[in-house]
């Protein structure tokens, strides 16, 4: 079986390539895409400077941006605020178990975030775009050692309008 990751990345990029003439063409049609790192290295996009989604290695996430706003007239900077969610699949860990044997974990996580960011254009339809997102994680253990705690994720990446 093919690794989904893989599959949607070479559609995005296919996607990116063959399209390209076209957003020329016509202007822009308010979707972005592009890679990033956020749940490992994957591929983003942002529809309507609204809803930023990304899919990586690590998991996926979804963002809606509540606040958006200028830093300078003078500079193409923008900050922005948001809500959204992420799961975390594929964690690994061990643990000793109650009888005193070592046992192996792989669990998924789920999280609640706030995403604060900036993106940079930098180029005629290209932006860079930073941010921190504070998140609320859930933990689903199969060995029903559930967990809840707080987290920070950390994404970067580059993305071109079409």
């Amino acid at each position: 079986m093919q690794n989904p990751f893989k599959v949607l990345s070479c559609a995005a990029l296919l996607m990116v390539v063959s399209n390209a003439a076209l957003a020329e063409k016509n202007g822009p049609i308010g979707i972005k895409l592009g890679v990033a790192f956020d749940q490992g290295f994957g591929v983003t996009a942002q529809f309507d400077d609204t809803i930023n989604v990304f899919l990586g290695n690590d998991g996926v996430a979804a963002d809606y941006l509540l606040k958006t706003g200028q830093f300078n007239l003078k500079l193409p900077v923008n900050w922005y605020v948001g809500i959204g969610a992420a799961i975390n699949w594929g964690h690994h860990y061990g643990y000793i178990d109650n009888n005193g044997s070592y046992r192996d974990d792989n669990y998924n996580s789920y999280a609640v975030r706030v995403p604060l960011g900036v993106n940079y254009s930098f180029a005629k339809r290209w932006d860079v775009y930073g941010q921190v997102a504070p998140d609320l994680v859930f933990e689903n253990r199969s060995n029903d050692d559930n967990d809840v705690g707080f987290g920070l994720d950390i994404g970067l990446g580059v993305r071109y309008a079409f």
